[in-house]
């Protein structure tokens, strides 16, 4: 098991390959705002973001 001494919940970056219905690739991105983390997923190749990557399948 690569990884070592992590959590099944913290394997973010790496695991799959999403792309987009536009054909980008979708990037993860957080942003610390209001005093809250706040994850959302981004198209590459047209900036689009969303809440979740299956929002820009």
């Amino acid at each position: 098991m690569a990884g070592g001494n992590i959590s099944k919940n913290a394997r973010r970056e790496g695991a799959k390959e999403l792309v987009s219905r536009w054909g980008g690739k979708i990037i993860m991105k957080s942003v610390f705002e209001n005093g809250k983390m706040r994850h959302f997923a981004v198209c590459e190749k047209t900036g689009k973001e969303a809440r979740k990557p299956r929002d820009l399948m």
